[in-house]
């Protein structure tokens, strides 16, 4: 089953004149259709951070409400038509609620729908949209920033309808997507060779295989950490991806991988520890207490209460009262 993980963080030239976070994304599932939108709102529109989260919440309604209408129209530049009226529409909606002009609330536009085996994605300004085809991450649109670096189009702009980049298709091989603000950008994408970080593979695989809070607080903290002392600008990432052969769940992976996901180090006690964790997470397919799971790794409880919550930080261990269990991705639709 497909699976997301989004979050946004405030970036430091923006914290330091004490400005909002005008990156925005978002999550949706509804009638079988999975969205991750994302949007990053005009440096230069003094409420673009409320521009940017009405375009992703009317983005993600759109899509999951008219995924196979949009899917199924062979004239596309009708269906970024009705999509870009319908998002001005909320925005007008939005410039009458704080008294202000449209453009006041001018974003970029990000987007990833998908459903069954197919999929919609959707692109208007700077920022990356990439996916994993196979094993092989590739990027399906790179920025439009125009004849300048600090250029780029908006949903507000007389340009829009021209410059809204659309593609629809079968899924094939496709099992991830990612995108991205400029902000990231700047860390997980090289624009020489238009190619995408390998990390971020990491996270597709992540996003699979372990519970969705633990995810987000490790993205979250990557991307304030990490995305945010590269630049000063806010930092996004939006993330849907689902099981597959090249991203399979963890006890089906190798040594080496296994071991990096569950960020153990490579010294002389490697072997015994991964030993550990495996048999931890194969012992906790059924709920189990912290003596039962104790017993099982022949360790004292205090030490092996240490593992219990590494494995819950890293998101593959849930707890549930006293027992605690490992974490298993939903398999089908709810």
């Amino acid at each position: 089953m497909w699976q997301s993980v989004v979050c946004a963080a405030q970036g430091r030239g923006h914290s330091k004149n004490n400005l909002p976070c005008q990156d925005k994304v978002i999550a949706q599932h509804e009638n079988g259709v999975h969205v991750i939108a994302l949007a990053d709102g005009a440096g230069s529109a003094k409420l673009s951070h409320f521009g940017a989260q009405c375009v992703v919440a009317t983005t993600a309604q759109f899509l999951t409400d008219h995924f196979a209408e949009c899917f199924t129209c062979t004239d596309g530049r009708e269906v970024k038509r009705q999509l870009l009226e319908t998002i001005r529409a909320a925005l007008e909606q939005e410039a009458s609620k704080h008294n202000c002009e449209l453009r006041d609330l001018a974003s970029t536009l990000l987007t990833v729908a998908v459903s069954d085996e197919h999929f919609i994605l959707a692109h208007l300004g700077d920022g990356v949209v990439g996916y994993l085809d196979g094993s092989e991450l590739k990027v399906a649109s790179s920025p439009d920033n125009g004849e300048f670096s600090n250029e780029t189009t908006f949903v507000t702009s007389q340009s829009a309808l021209a410059a809204l980049r659309l593609f629809k298709g079968e899924l094939k091989n496709k099992c991830g997507f990612v995108l991205m603000s400029d902000g990231s950008e700047q860390s997980l994408y090289h624009k020489q060779s238009k190619s995408l970080s390998p990390a971020l593979k990491t996270l597709m695989h992540l996003t699979c295989i372990s519970a969705p809070e633990a995810m987000y607080q490790r993205v979250s903290t990557a991307i304030s950490e990490i995305l945010c002392a590269q630049t000063n600008d806010d930092c996004s990432l939006a993330i849907l991806a689902t099981d597959s052969a090249s991203l399979p769940p963890l006890n089906e992976l190798e040594t080496k991988l296994r071991r990096d996901l569950l960020v153990i180090k490579d010294d002389p006690k490697a072997k015994r520890r991964l030993e550990r964790m495996d048999t931890i997470l194969e012992y906790a397919r059924e709920p189990r207490t912290l003596k039962e799971i104790s017993l099982a790794i022949q360790l004292k409880p205090k030490h092996t209460q240490k593992r219990i919550d590494k494995l819950m930080q890293l998101g593959f261990l849930v707890q549930q009262g006293e027992r605690y269990q490992t974490y298993q991705a939903p398999q089908n639709e709810a």
